[in-house]
């Protein structure tokens, strides 16, 4: 019985030593009496993409304007020129910005070709955003690189009007796009 066991020890030692490939995770194999022990490894791994939420104006799908109207203001008199009282999602141009990531950094970019009335044109240099603080205002054709240092944030960007220069008279529309980018 004895040289039977030791054959089927000996036996399990070089099936366990010639297949190692078998065993996926660390392994190890062990003799003695009481207290033997055998310890195996296994690595464990979690990955958390980055994501970013952005919310500029109304929550949805709505698609807030800022307008101004000189009404009775001369053209080319010179700004900063509020927006006309009820546009963007707050008050006279301001509109609710919102950041939501778990990145550690952040771009965001503003993008407008110009604002048109037929063939005449406003560039949107002409309108200027200033922002309270927690989340900077790129100007438009910018970039500006931001670090949230929290998971989220809300800011209130308030947009004016330059006023400086005379243009035809019409009305102006044109879009701006904002695009935040994971660094």
């Amino acid at each position: 019985m004895m040289k039977l066991n030791k054959l089927f020890t000996a036996s399990l030692l070089a099936a366990a030593i010639a297949a190692p490939q078998m065993a996926a995770a660390d392994s190890q194999l062990a003799f003695g009496g009481t207290g033997t022990t055998a310890q195996g490894h296994l690595d464990f791994r979690i990955i958390i993409p980055d994501f970013v939420f952005f919310q500029i104006g109304s929550a949805g799908a709505t698609i807030d304007r800022v307008e101004y109207n000189l009404g009775a203001t001369q053209p080319g008199s010179g700004g900063p020129f509020a927006a006309t009282g009820g546009t963007g999602d707050g008050a006279d141009g301001a509109v609710t910005v919102r950041l939501i990531t778990n990145a550690a950094n952040v771009s965001i970019g503003a993008t407008g070709g110009n604002l048109t009335s037929g063939a005449d044109t406003i560039p949107f240099a002409d309108i200027t955003a200033a922002d309270s603080g927690t989340i900077t205002v790129p100007d438009f054709g910018a970039t500006v690189n931001v670090a949230p240092g929290a998971f989220s944030l809300t800011d209130t960007w308030t947009y004016t009007y330059d006023n400086s220069t005379v243009y035809n008279a019409g009305t102006y529309d044109g879009q701006a796009t904002y695009t935040v980018t994971t660094l």
